[in-house]
């Protein structure tokens, strides 16, 4: 085993503040297909929330838009009134969703916005935190993210520049909320790299910059360019959808059976140590409490750098996705 094993299991972001390589991922869909997502079932998250921590999870991964928010903060804080743990020990993140979402996105919003005014934006922002909060039962999250750098299909204004101005309005009010408490780190999540330049351009402060992007990564779907550039600046790529959300085969390529024989892995395991291992943080997500200590267990060998090459190999060409492609969004 490699000596710099155990240092994987955490990240330092940019700001200092350190977070678990692996997180619980709290959103519970019905998928039908890779995908055709048909909503989300939060009534899944008790269950799995619990197992997760009694597997030792201490880290998870929740957006307004998932449902489950409450529930996590529930289950959680059961074991916070019994001293079972505090609440130091963990590291809660949260994504508020684009205000510019339709409706059955913006699931649990307070009141109805114009999302083509700036006043209105930077308000939901603040007011749909204060809705996360009271939900998680949380005075403050870990970390906060921009959910998506806009909405798909038609733009809602006529102002062709107006979706870069709405995510420079919602980041500022992002980090106006963090300068108030409500979260020790922001960032984003579904950004490419031209909505990082813009960000950066529009909210030049380097204090500011994100800590975070979030986006989907799994053998079958990477972005070499978009990492090198977050490695560049400063910010730490976190893989969702880690194993294709279980689609296209992944689990059972071969390359990847191979390798899991030869270390006595499963394939999940080598994803995620491949994940980890290639410096960015990752969110599996199971509702079987066995697959949440195997998931974990991935810190006691490591791939070689030929396993490494041959594991980004099944990136190459077309990346296969299970979520819209962000490049999509002005």
């Amino acid at each position: 085993m490699d000596d710099t094993t155990d240092s994987l299991r955490e990240v330092t972001l940019h700001n200092g503040v350190s977070m678990p390589t692996l997180a619980f991922g709290c959103a519970f869909g019905d998928w039908v297909g890779a995908t055709d997502f048909q909503g989300f079932l939060p009534e899944q998250a008790w269950h799995a929330v619990t197992q997760a921590l009694d597997n030792g999870y201490r880290a998870f991964d929740g957006a307004h838009v998932y449902g489950t928010e409450r529930i996590v903060g529930n289950v959680i804080g059961q074991r916070l009134a019994t001293g079972e743990l505090t609440r130091d020990d963990l590291f809660i993140t949260t994504k508020l969703a684009h205000p510019a979402a339709p409706p059955h996105i913006n699931i649990s919003h307070r009141r109805t916005w114009d999302p083509d005014k700036v006043d209105d934006i930077a308000q939901r922002v603040r007011d749909d935190m204060v809705a996360t909060l009271d939900d998680l039962g949380f005075g403050y999250v870990d970390l906060l993210l921009m959910h998506w750098p806009g909405s798909f299909g038609q733009p809602t204004s006529s102002d062709p520049e107006f979706p870069r101005k709405a995510r420079a309005t919602i980041w500022r009010t992002m980090c106006e909320l963090a300068d108030k408490g409500a979260a020790r780190a922001i960032g984003v999540s579904n950004f490419t790299i031209d909505h990082l330049r813009q960000l950066s351009e529009d909210v030049s402060d380097p204090a500011y910059r994100p800590a975070i992007n979030q986006v989907e990564i799994h053998p079958y779907c990477r972005d070499p360019e978009l990492e090198s550039f977050c490695r560049e600046h400063g910010i730490v790529v976190t893989a969702y959808a880690p194993f294709a959300s279980g689609a296209f085969g992944l689990l059972q390529d071969a390359t990847l059976v191979a390798i899991a024989e030869h270390h006595g892995k499963t394939t999940g395991q080598i994803v995620l140590r491949w994940h980890v291992q290639s410096g960015r943080t990752a969110l599996p997500k199971t509702s079987k409490s066995s697959r949440m200590a195997e998931n974990r267990d991935i810190y006691d060998f490591v791939l070689s750098d030929d396993e490494m090459r041959r594991i980004d190999a099944l990136g190459e060409g077309e990346a296969r996705r299970t979520c819209p492609d962000p490049s999509t969004i002005l």
